[in-house]
């Protein structure tokens, strides 16, 4: 399953990076990988193209990944007092600070990632 977490433009390039290193840090057993989203190469462009404002992970489509991923989530946006969005087919899904979720939000929260997946 292949999910993208998008942070405001404003947080790009510096909260990207805390978010991966955030993500990577929590250990998340089933999450395969986590990567920064560069845009495209341009001819004449040295490096690997431009940090972008998003991270894709890749996991295992498995519950238990996804709720420590979602929790991992929650706990970064109250860290850094930003916003997390997860574009879905049906619309985005934003994971705001100071909005800690009940045990049924999680739930739902999961859910709804899910069936945007399959």
């Amino acid at each position: 399953m292949r999910i993208q977490i998008l942070l405001p433009e404003e947080n790009s390039k510096e909260g990207i990076i805390n978010l991966k290193n955030f993500i990577d840090r929590a250990s998340i057993e089933g999450i395969d990988s986590a990567e920064i989203n560069r845009s495209e190469h341009t001819d004449g462009q040295m490096g690997a193209g431009d940090i972008l404002n998003s991270i894709t992970t890749i996991i295992q489509a498995a519950e238990k990944p996804l709720v420590e991923l979602v929790k991992c989530l929650q706990k970064f946006v109250d860290n850094y007092r930003t916003k997390i969005t997860i574009p879905t087919e049906k619309g985005d899904i934003i994971i705001s600070h100071g909005r800690s979720m009940k045990a049924e939000q999680l739930q739902e929260l999961v859910v709804a990632i899910q069936k945007s997946n399959e």
